[in-house]
């Protein structure tokens, strides 16, 4: 909460040194906590460096609870670009948006990609989720995450009609 709350002069030299193991934090039970507040409070350069550490390790975090709950921060309050790109590195990894979409804090996370990718890379997206709906179904988040699909389907479905009319 420092951050938070204090002026950037006084905190800058504690936040520079933990900015390059934003990687380790993420991982700690406490240490995830701190970088979620980097995240929303830090400066867009700060959050920019710590989107790059990420992007590094996103498997990794993306398969463990106290990560995903940093990586749905990054995706929600980084610079824009660096959003896009931490969404991309996300898609990259095979059956890892499947995976974060039954957990806690992973299906924001992936609400958040759904969000953020564009043209074929959220139709690649919504085609790797959709064949995986029956698996999806069986978590309570999981069903968030296909009722957001089914959701996202219905609205083109009604567009393309209007269109054609």
């Amino acid at each position: 909460r420092l951050v938070e709350f204090c002026p950037a002069l006084q905190v800058h030299r504690l936040v520079e040194r933990l900015v390059p193991e934003v990687g380790m934090l993420s991982r700690h039970p406490y240490g995830n906590y701190v970088v979620q507040n980097l995240f929303q409070h830090g400066t867009d350069d700060q959050r920019r460096r710590m989107v790059g550490g990420l992007a590094k390790e996103v498997r990794f975090l993306g398969s463990e609870s106290c990560g995903c709950a940093v990586v749905t921060a990054a995706l929600m309050y980084a610079p824009d670009a660096d959003r896009q790109t931490l969404a991309k590195s996300l898609l990259r990894e095979p059956g890892l948006l499947v995976f974060m979409a039954c957990t806690r804090h992973g299906h924001t996370a992936v609400l958040q990609v759904l969000q953020l990718l564009v043209g074929a890379e959220r139709k690649e997206a919504n085609r790797r989720l959709q064949s995986e709906a029956g698996a999806l179904s069986v978590s309570r988040y999981g069903r968030i995450i296909v009722d957001q699909l089914d959701a996202s389907e219905a609205q083109l479905l009604c567009l393309a009609s209007r269109g054609g009319a």
